[in-house]
């Protein structure tokens, strides 16, 4: 995926304090994770901002970012995020810096909507899951 000037727009900016597991990020990281900019400012954690990344894409995202914190490469990662509302399609970049003792201590990046990469995903009121309809023995198919 190549980055685009219109990317520039929704870039958000984020650093996590990976001991301490507290997320700070800037007005634009807020919106596009559906937090508040008070949120985010006195601090969110990783599981929160996974949280919020749809089933599917949240088990790769999560492992890419363990994989980045453990190597110390800097990586680009895409997935949706669910806001409550909206799905939005995004990009993060991000590295994991570490102290001098080489201990991973600061992931930082930044992530940006891609609209004209928006997936196609059904929208369900106020969550992201599919209700089930309960099945009943006559729906079964005779053999």
């Amino acid at each position: 995926m190549a980055f685009e000037q219109h990317d520039i727009a929704t870039l958000g900016f984020f650093s996590w304090a990976v001991p301490e597991n507290c997320l700070t990020g800037d007005e634009m990281f807020a919106r596009l994770y559906g937090f508040t900019l008070d949120q985010v400012l006195n601090g969110v954690t990783a599981e929160e901002v996974i949280a919020r990344i749809i089933p599917g894409d949240r088990e790769r995202v999560a492992f890419e970012t363990h994989s980045a914190i453990l190597t110390g490469v800097a990586g680009l990662i895409t997935y949706t995020a669910f806001d409550g509302t909206e799905h939005r399609h995004l990009g993060s970049i991000g590295r994991c810096l570490r102290d001098i003792d080489g201990v991973p201590s600061f992931y930082t990046g930044t992530v940006f909507e891609r609209p004209d990469r928006r997936a196609s995903l059904p929208e369900f009121p106020g969550h992201n899951v599919v209700p089930l309809r309960h099945a009943h023995r006559s729906d079964v198919p005779k053999s």
